[in-house]
């Protein structure tokens, strides 16, 4: 079955799917906004004195973990990539520095396609969510910046998990898993979904992405112009 064919069959579930559904989570890099490589070249300018096998290293991990927090990856790259230890004064500078190299140019990115009159066509019958992997108070900031605001009744960033913020939504608006939408990008946006029992739709542009690679079978779409019926 070829790209076209799937997304038809996805997009052919997913009519009879909505019409029940309570709320619908989102994922905001790669899902909201066309946002993912504003990040890439931004960790890739940071590494880029160690050395381009350095930022290779690091480059394709980001593209392959998505939704891992800015500062787990820092962590991590500073532990296997340069064999050097992380103090918090470094971690926090590092933190400052990617929010300069990237918020003005996440907020002045496209949207994914379709995604606004998506939003326009369910925000006022259905509940809808960010959760990020952005800091909190970053992620408010790009929406509100972004005139988004009035879609969404909560915007949550990496304060806590995906999974965390995901349990935390469901309880907090006595929502039903079975009832609810995950829209994502990332194997975090997955776990997180798939822990709590909510469906879960990839928003991916091409079949060999990262997440396509780690779940085969998954319902995706190309962009939201897929779910405009």
């Amino acid at each position: 079955m070829n790209i076209k064919e799937l997304n038809k069959r996805a997009n052919r579930l997913l009519i009879q799917d909505f019409k029940d559904v309570k709320a619908f989570f989102f994922d905001f890099d790669g899902v909201l906004a066309d946002s993912v490589e504003v990040k890439t070249m931004a960790f890739a300018q940071l590494f880029e004195q160690y050395g381009q096998n350095i930022v290779f290293k690091v480059v394709e991990h980001h593209r392959r973990h998505g939704g891992m927090p800015r500062v787990e990856k820092f962590k991590y790259y500073y532990k296997n990539f340069l064999n050097k230890p992380l103090d918090k004064n470094e971690l926090k500078a590092l933190c400052c520095d990617f929010s300069r190299l990237v918020v003005d140019k996440v907020v002045s990115a496209p949207e994914i396609s379709g995604a606004a009159d998506f939003l326009k066509k369910w925000h006022n019958s259905i509940l809808c969510f960010i959760i990020s992997a952005t800091p909190d108070n970053e992620i408010k900031n790009i929406v509100l910046r972004r005139g988004m605001e009035v879609f969404f009744r909560e915007v949550l960033g990496s304060s806590m998990s995906k999974q965390e913020n995901l349990e935390y939504l469901l309880k907090k608006y006595s929502l039903s898993p079975q009832e609810c939408f995950f829209f994502g990008d990332a194997e975090s946006d997955y776990r997180a979904a798939t822990a709590c029992g909510v469906n879960f739709i990839g928003i991916v542009s091409a079949q060999d992405a990262p997440l396509l690679q780690v779940v085969p079978d998954l319902k995706w779409v190309k962009d939201f112009t897929e779910l405009l019926f």
